[in-house]
């Protein structure tokens, strides 16, 4: 999958319907909405500092080691993608949610869920590969800061942005109501 087939709405499987949840079902199935937020923000961290360093008020090199800081960064690092390892932190988003929680679901769930899990797993391997060029990216800033390099390394943040943001809003909204509805502990 490319990280233009994983922006096409059109393209995911739809979930089923979950009808009839309580106030407390709908709120628990919302939480991994609060995750998410957590690297929604460390994303505009990095917007902000790509900003700076294109007004000349900080330096590329900053760059590197923002990225570097990343939860998600930091988690690919230490645990890869690997997916059939145990999840050894809980840091460890994605395999949190590949080796837990999307078994989980599909334990309860049954089929008719099965496709957007498979695709969200999909989609966790396009995003482990933008996290690594924008690390690659990074890297190369510090030792050219040149306008070229800059741009490429924009770029890459860019796709990556965009790759979580689409993500998260798939997945929240694809499982929340399962979550919600099968008290899938987050």
């Amino acid at each position: 999958m490319t990280p233009e087939e994983l922006e096409d709405a059109a393209a995911r499987p739809a979930p089923p319907a979950f009808t009839g949840l309580s106030r407390a079902q709908r709120a628990h199935g919302r939480r991994l909405a609060a995750i998410h937020d957590m690297y929604q923000s460390e994303l505009a961290g990095v917007a902000d500092l790509l900003a700076r360093i294109r007004a000349r008020t900080a330096e590329p090199a900053q760059l590197a080691k923002a990225v570097d800081d990343m939860q998600l960064a930091r988690n690919m690092a230490q645990f890869g993608t690997a997916c059939g390892r145990d999840c050894a932190l809980l840091q460890n988003h994605h395999d949190i949610e590949e080796q837990w929680m999307f078994p989980a679901v599909a334990a309860r769930a049954g089929a008719p869920l099965s496709p957007v899990l498979e695709r969200l797993v999909a989609e966790h391997r396009v995003i482990h590969r933008l996290i690594g060029d924008l690390r690659q990216a990074a890297r190369a800033l510090v030792s050219d800061r040149g306008m070229a390099a800059f741009a490429h390394c924009a770029d890459r943040f860019d796709a990556l942005d965009r790759a979580i943001r689409s993500h998260f809003g798939y997945e929240e909204t694809a499982l929340e109501g399962a979550l919600g509805a099968y008290e899938v502990p987050i």
